[in-house]
């Protein structure tokens, strides 16, 4: 008897991101999912618990965010898409959520459909690349953007990349809570964050929508300093 049927091949390794239900300022998490880390659904369920740690506790449910369909076994789950943690709650779906607090535009939402396609992308940039970003301060377009160099291990975890921009950019309001775009559109995850690219930090203030891009840079500003004093 040949011993081939003795060694199965193990399920290949996928990683999603997850964003918490309801929450329309959670950024999203990237979580992997391999034999090792998450051989059982109820496994990747207590990852996922303990990764984002929602304010309904425990995660009992995955759901797709734009049709709602209620995620059953880790061979539902497609590698590159985005899934949506829930308690024992109704699904809240990510557009409603997002038209509340963040007053988000549909035109906003639109990254989250296409997500297929440059979610991937950006995850093996992120774990072979640094990445260098430019940084505003939201409300204020005399502040010459910060240049901010983010290393590979940084980019693993968002709060590790908002807590370093916090450290170059002083906001009024203290810490900042989210990067968006120059229209106001929020980073969602560093799997979003383009090499040299712009961005806007806000804390928890509302996005202030400004020419941004007028701003002047840091030369600039020594200038008029220098002819001031």
């Amino acid at each position: 008897m040949s011993g081939q049927g003795f060694y199965a091949h193990p399920p290949p390794t996928k990683a999603v991101i997850v964003f918490r239900n309801g929450d329309a300022f959670y950024p999203g998490r990237k979580f992997v999912i391999n034999q090792r880390q998450s051989s059982t659904f109820d496994s990747f369920l207590n990852t996922v618990t303990r990764g984002i740690t929602a304010h309904f506790g425990a995660v009992r449910n995955i759901y797709t965010p734009n049709k709602g369909h209620r995620v059953a076994n880790l061979e539902q789950l497609v590698h590159g898409e985005i899934y949506v943690a829930a308690g024992a709650e109704r699904l809240k779906k990510m557009d409603d959520a997002q038209r509340g607090p963040v007053h988000l535009s549909p035109l906003q939402i639109q990254p989250v459909v296409h997500s297929r396609i440059i979610v991937p992308a950006r995850w093996k940039r992120i774990s072979n690349e640094s990445c260098i970003i430019n940084v505003f301060t939201n409300g204020d377009i005399l502040v010459p953007p910060a240049r901010v160099l983010i290393p590979k291990h940084t980019l693993a975890s968002w709060e590790n990349v908002l807590a370093m921009v916090t450290e170059r950019v002083h906001l009024r309001t203290g810490a900042v809570h989210r990067l968006c775009m120059l229209n106001g559109r929020p980073v969602r995850g560093s799997y979003e964050l383009q090499n040299n690219h712009y961005y806007v930090a806000v804390g928890t203030e509302r996005f202030r929508s400004l020419p941004y891009h007028l701003a002047p840079s840091k030369g600039v500003i020594h200038n008029i300093t220098d002819v001031v004093y």
